[in-house]
């Protein structure tokens, strides 16, 4: 049993010792690559790092602000009003604000919006909000309304009302048609169109009057 007890320690020694010399002639090898390795590397740093640098300086840099708007180019909204009359909404670009869900920003806004007749009414800014509850557009900057019976009418601010069909402003109002000219501090459009009301002090010249004094 002695024997047999030295002959397991003699064998466990020796597959010691050949994991050991395994080990030194690995480390033998490694160790100068390893070396080399950094010597390859400190000498290239100058130019790793520029690589770098200029890596660093053609990726763009994310605006949270802007990720956090959703813009739409050439958007348009549609739907349908209280009468089931058509509208439509388009506009360059189109902003969702991050303050409201409901709230969008518009560049060179255009609503178009059907009459029960076929005639139709549309208006125009420079910029614009739409509110989607309730479907509302507060228009600004070169508001221009057009009705297709020929009647144009300008003003800065306008707000329009697509369900209800109507259409208001508190600034002056220059407007010109087939019957003649007319000037306002203030309009009111009802039903689409159908009724036109100047509010506050209002003139008006028609075209007969204008044919009488030439």
């Amino acid at each position: 049993m002695a024997d047999i007890g030295v002959i397991g320690r003699t064998r466990r020694t020796v597959r010691a010792s050949g994991r050991h010399t395994r080990v030194v002639a690995w480390l033998k090898w490694l160790l100068p690559m390893f070396a080399a390795a950094l010597v390859l590397l400190v000498g290239a740093w100058p130019q790793i790092q520029d690589g770098l640098s200029r890596l660093g300086s053609s990726i763009p840099r994310i605006d949270l602000g802007a990720a956090r708007d959703l813009s739409m180019i050439n958007a348009r909204y549609t739907g349908l009003d209280r009468h089931d009359r058509p509208f439509a909404i388009t506009a360059d670009v189109a902003r969702q604000t991050g303050a409201k869900d409901d709230l969008v920003s518009l560049e060179a806004p255009k609503a178009d919006l059907a009459l029960e007749n076929g005639a139709w009414v549309a208006v125009t800014a420079e910029t614009g909000l739409y509110h989607t509850q309730p479907k509302q557009i507060d228009l600004y900057g070169d508001v221009n309304l057009y009705h297709d019976k020929g009647m144009t009418f300008r003003t800065e601010s306008a707000k329009v009302d697509l369900e209800a069909g109507t259409a208001e402003g508190h600034e002056p109002v220059q407007g010109h048609g087939p019957s003649g000219e007319v000037e306002s501090e203030g309009f009111r459009i009802l039903d689409k169109g159908a009724v036109v009301i100047f509010t506050g002090r209002a003139r008006m010249l028609l075209e007969s009057a204008a044919e009488e004094n030439r």
